[in-house]
């Protein structure tokens, strides 16, 4: 006769499949009471456009995370890729400037994915190295000066409304959202990140094409990093490469392990992520509404992710 799940085990379930929708809900809720004026589009949308970048970096961190590794390298990866796109945006030319800091993220993406999995190193010794080589090589581009441009096209782009409502940034995520969404969880590589995730060797041992499969992880991740990097040069227009995407990381991890993502690899939760950033953005948004010193936001933020990851091991917890 099979065990039953015993009570931790359901709510560990209940708290990483569901848990950033019930927060989230939960704390819109209480501003909702406490806020004054938040209940209006305008805070609505706020928290929509201000999340972009934790949204943006916590998808391609799911990926990673998803896999069992980390990369501590996403802010970096903004700051590298906007610098080499705004050179080129600068003069006029926007289309290479994309092309080429998308492929700079792809490669930095490769390096990062190839050592980790072919020469089995740590990834966080890995991360941890290309973010220092990657914001090194940003600074050096532009002798360690922020970069400010001036291109009309490119900057107004990120201000429009879709339907004269939806901000543009908005419908960015949204979309790449979607599409993540589709790849990990109605194709075979979505099926081969959880494997690997789950079970590494038996993954290696089914003959499925590891390498390929953790580094891909890593080029998704820097791919999003490079998206977040070109929306914030966009609306900001201006690329400091000392200060672009700095410990942006962090957030992105704390929204992919506050949506229920394990930290050990598994189950990419796509949504649940993309809610874990909207709670933080939340959290940051009381506190600024309310005048609570900024230092009890982050007391909050650390609180619940270490809340969802003592949750996440209540999931496996049996009688």
């Amino acid at each position: 006769m099979q065990k039953q799940t015993s009570v931790k085990s359901r709510i560990g379930y209940i708290a990483s499949e569901y848990g950033a929708f019930i927060a989230f809900f939960l704390l819109f809720g209480i501003n909702a009471v406490i806020t004054k004026n938040f209940l209006s589009i305008k805070t609505v949308w706020n928290i929509l456009t201000q999340s972009v970048t934790s949204i943006l970096l916590g998808l391609g961190m799911t990926v990673v995370i998803a896999t069992g590794g980390i990369n501590i390298s996403v802010g970096s990866g903004m700051a590298l890729t906007a610098m080499v796109s705004a050179i080129f945006i600068a003069k006029g030319n926007i289309a290479l400037g994309l092309v080429l800091g998308f492929l700079v993220g792809v490669l930095c993406g490769v390096i990062t994915g190839f050592i980790v999995i072919r020469m089995k190193i740590q990834p966080m010794i890995v991360s941890l190295s290309m973010m220092f080589v990657m914001r090194g090589v940003a600074k050096l581009i532009n002798d360690g000066r922020v970069l400010s441009y001036k291109n009309k096209a490119f900057t107004n782009f990120f201000f429009e409304n879709l339907f004269g409502k939806i901000p543009v940034r908005v419908v960015i995520w949204l979309i790449m959202a979607l599409v993540l969404w589709i790849i990990l969880s109605k194709t075979r590589y979505g099926n081969y990140i959880e494997a690997y995730g789950d079970n590494p060797d038996a993954t290696y041992i089914s003959g499925i094409n590891v390498v390929l499969v953790v580094t891909m992880a890593y080029v998704i991740c820097n791919i999003f990093s490079f998206a977040a990097g070109i929306i914030e040069a966009g609306y900001a227009t201006t690329v400091d490469p000392g200060s672009m995407g700095l410990t942006k990381e962090m957030d992105a991890i704390a929204a992919t392990v506050v949506g229920g993502t394990s930290i050990s690899g598994g189950k990419p939760k796509v949504w649940g992520t993309v809610f874990g950033a909207l709670v933080l953005q939340l959290i940051t948004i009381m506190v600024n509404m309310n005048n609570i010193p900024v230092a009890y936001a982050r007391i909050i933020k650390a609180g619940i992710i270490i809340g969802a990851i003592c949750l996440q091991r209540l999931k496996d917890t049996r009688n």
